[in-house]
């Protein structure tokens, strides 16, 4: 295997010949077809839809050749629900079909029951979700229309008062997700209702109608005369016991290590259509398997020395039951890439942007790198420049990749700091920690909505991500010891470059005043530390120790880039306040309370997945710092120590990213999940306080 720098003009980490057999078997055309099958069916977890197509994609996976092909049946928290069919009729003052699960599958309500009503009269109320909504109207044994979310509106027209039951419609006038109603008037929202209240009252149903057919029928009962209505609902649910999500197993096997898998990952279970949110990521999932398959089998590329593990799943519920009820196998994970939305027709929407997450600072690593390389490269080859041109190159982009039913749009992609709510957050929690990234399209005006449909996918986008991941993957896959320098040139170089940023951020700390420099000296050294834990992930690349003078030789550079940028940091202060910087930090009470504390985790995965959701909120602290803060625990690190890591990683990203985090909302929010079991506090005396507390310049030196 060939290695090369990631230059933009050069392929990272594959020879030319690796590179043009992937780019050009991976196929979007291909990828698309598979979305067109899944988009048929309505697949909420438990669902008839969802499990038509997790068989759809077994078959597939066997048919392309890959290995040890699993269809994984698992147990579930909610009842399933399916339904067969619903609609409702306006009576009088004049007859209309108002909505039908006939025409769109979205109309009607996730867990409505079995209804048949006649001449039932139509009251609208608002919002329906406070008490001032419903003075003076009586909704007893009526429908009501509102534009509340249908669980807030059950709760208040139905078990409050009730109400028979729902029609809702986005309100018009308020909010920009998925849309704001006056640009996609005609969108049906995919949504739900609660199959029972706290005390055990059944759920009845609830229709979704667009926002242009919610005001026409606002406008109806103003009119004064009696809007009246038929309803017929034929829907069945499943028993506790039988309650059930699924996912689908697949590999290439790899040739010699066998505890270090790539796990590709998309998810199967979303309402009808759904064909960005997620059809687009399993339909690539089959697409690479295929392709990397053939190419294999055919001696084209070479066998990956590592395996591959694909999972089609139920969205993060499957992983987590799995990490349960598989003790252990996540040790023998290396990294996870999840494809989430990446289909987007970047023309419907000037806001669409392929992000991909960049991992988190608890797990840095250098597939964060060897990810942001290639998917840069792809950029850039689907980039046009005018100096391209100049420079003799006739073509459109210089290294196009183009499906042959897709446009020919520019590749809108870009490397952001990391979020969650998609299928690597399971990898990256505590206490799973396996380093994991996404693919997924944001902003999206059309998810969970009658508009997540086949138009609004390009297969050219589909090609581009299925490229990108399948590049990655086999890079990861393949590597070795003779990878090494290159992959950690490219770890270290770019390491630099974000220590670089973050020493112009603390400058710019110590230059707004002068009480900013210890957020300054923090800022700076847990870049270096965020930094080491990439360049020690590489030496899960060779496994026999053949790497160690190349990174310790890049651990040597942070040392010295760790001192001179502290050094840099006093002398700013010294030229601004003609006076020397403090020597010792004075921690506040909260700082001081968390320096006391060493955080370990308690619970095992089984403990987390019952009870992750019981930790406590703190309102101040944004819930991916909160993930941060629990993801930082090692029985190592202080609270103080977890405390400024999460802040720098929030600082770093921007208030508008992450918010501020303080040390009381992280001492809080400790002591909240130190509430349910899942992490312990072991204090620790004066006496042992962290040296990083008592931080003295003098005594930073290089250590080497």
């Amino acid at each position: 295997m060939v290695s090369v720098t990631a230059e933009p003009n050069k392929i990272p980490f594959l020879n030319e010949e690796e590179y043009q057999w992937l780019a050009n078997e991976i196929s979007g055309d291909a990828s698309f077809e598979h979305i067109r099958y899944m988009s048929q069916f309505h697949r909420p977890t438990g669902g008839e839809g969802l499990m038509k197509v997790a068989e759809y994609i077994q078959k597939k996976a066997m048919a392309y050749g890959l290995e040890d092909i699993r269809l994984i049946k698992q147990p579930y928290t909610r009842r399933p629900w399916n339904a067969k069919y619903g609609e409702i009729w306006l009576t009088s003052p004049k007859i209309r079909l108002l909505a039908s699960t006939n025409q769109v599958m979205l109309h009607l309500a996730d867990n409505s029951r079995t209804t048949h009503l006649e001449d039932v009269e139509i009251v609208y109320i608002a919002s329906g979700t406070s008490d001032k909504d419903y003075e003076g109207v009586e909704v007893e044994g009526k429908i009501v229309l509102a534009y509340g979310r249908s669980s807030d509106v059950m709760s208040e027209a139905v078990w409050k008062r009730r109400a028979a039951g729902l029609i809702t419609y986005p309100d018009p006038l308020v909010g920009d997700y998925p849309v704001n109603a006056l640009s996609r008037p005609d969108q049906i929202h995919w949504g739900s209702i609660p199959v029972e209240s706290n005390d055990g009252q059944p759920g009845t149903f609830s229709f979704m109608v667009s926002s242009r057919q919610g005001l026409e029928l606002r406008n109806l009962i103003a009119g004064g005369k009696p809007v009246r209505a038929k309803v017929d609902i034929e829907s069945e649910f499943g028993s506790p016991e039988e309650a059930w999500q699924v996912m689908v197993e697949a590999w290439i096997r790899g040739t010699e290590i066998k505890n270090q898998d790539i796990v590709l990952t998309a998810h199967m279970q979303e309402e009808k259509f759904s064909a960005n949110d997620d059809s687009s990521g399993c339909g690539n999932l089959l697409e690479i398997g295929r392709a990397m398959k053939k190419l294999i089998q055919e001696g084209r590329i070479k066998a990956p020395r590592r395996n591959i593990l694909f999972w089609w799943v139920t969205e993060i519920s499957s992983e987590r039951q799995y990490f349960a009820d598989h003790h252990g196998v996540q040790d023998k994970m290396l990294v996870n890439i999840n494809q989430d939305m990446v289909g987007a027709n970047q023309a419907q929407d000037v806001m669409r942007i392929q992000n991909m997450t960049q991992v988190p600072f608890s797990r840095f690593h250098f597939l964060n790198d060897v990810a942001e390389s290639v998917l840069n490269f792809v950029i850039e080859g689907n980039k046009g420049n005018l100096s391209v041109l100049q420079a003799g190159n006739p073509e459109l982009y210089p290294r196009a990749t183009l499906s042959k039913l897709g446009t020919r749009h520019r590749y809108n992609a870009a490397a952001v700091p990391f979020h969650n709510n998609s299928d690597h957050m399971t990898f990256n929690e505590a206490p799973i920690g396996i380093p994991g990234i996404s693919f997924t399209n944001w902003p999206d005006n059309y998810i969970h909505s009658s508009d997540d449909d086949l138009w609004n996918v390009d297969p050219t986008q589909l090609q581009r991500n299925a490229l990108v991941v399948a590049m990655i993957s086999y890079v990861i896959a393949r590597a070795e010891a003779s990878s090494l320098p290159g992959i950690a040139a490219e770890v270290s170089g770019k390491g630099f470059e974000r220590i670089g940023f973050d020493y112009r951020l603390a400058l710019s700390m110590i230059a707004a005043d002068k009480s900013g420099y210890f957020e300054a000296v923090h800022q700076v050294r847990e870049s270096v530390n965020r930094e080491r834990l990439a360049v020690n992930s590489l030496n899960q690349l060779d496994g026999n120790g053949n790497s160690t003078n190349v990174i310790r030789g890049y651990l040597d550079q942070l040392e010295k880039v760790r001192f001179t940028f502290l050094e840099g940091l006093s002398s700013q202060f010294k030229s601004l306040y003609k006076e020397d910087p403090p020597k010792q930090e004075q921690l506040s009470e909260s700082e001081q309370k968390l320096d006391y504390l060493i955080p370990v985790i308690k619970g095992d995965v089984e403990d987390f997945l019952a009870g992750r959701r019981d930790i406590k909120r703190v309102s101040g602290l944004h819930r991916i710092m909160a993930f941060e803060v629990i993801s930082f625990i090692d029985g190592k690190r202080s609270g103080l120590e977890i405390f400024r890591a999460v802040r720098a990683e929030a600082m770093r990203a921007g208030v508008h990213y992450y918010g501020e985090v303080t040390a009381t909302d992280v001492y809080q929010y400790l002591k909240n999940a130190e509430k349910t079991g899942l992490i312990g506090l072991q204090d620790q005396s004066e006496t042992q306080m962290t040296r990083k507390a008592k931080w003295d310049p003098d005594e930073e030196t290089i250590n080497l």
